[in-house]
């Protein structure tokens, strides 16, 4: 299940994936992401991971197609995850996206936002 909200004023997106991820809640969620990316321009995004049991593969191919084409429009990306995550999609579009990563424990959701709102030249 994914749930979705945003915030206009901090031009920032919280997904929140909770067990599996079906194409039709994909899908509805990157279309919202679309609009948010068409008003604002670039936009920073908070990943909250609860659970993860996977995604419809047809889901896992709309995901690979909606990050090439929103490689640019992402500037920071907060994911708050039980263990880091690094996968093999996100090491291979790192050299050719501009977005800056950073993981947070699950209870770090304050922080989280807090890094996304703040200047891209703060020192953390």
């Amino acid at each position: 299940m994914l749930s979705y909200k945003e915030s206009d004023n901090a031009k920032t997106a919280e997904i929140t994936v909770s067990g599996r991820v079906s194409t039709e809640e994909f899908d509805a969620v990157a279309a919202k992401l679309e609009a948010f990316i068409a008003r604002h321009g670039d936009i920073r995004v908070l990943e909250i991971v609860e659970s993860f049991e996977g995604m419809d593969a047809t889901a896992f191919w709309h995901d690979i197609r909606f990050s090439l084409r929103h490689l640019k429009d992402l500037t920071r990306c907060a994911v708050v995850c039980e263990a880091k995550i690094v996968d093999l999609w996100s090491e291979l579009v790192a050299p050719f996206s501009r977005c800056e990563v950073r993981y947070f424990k699950p209870g770090e959701e304050e922080e989280a936002r807090d890094w996304l709102r703040a200047s891209e030249d703060a020192e953390f």
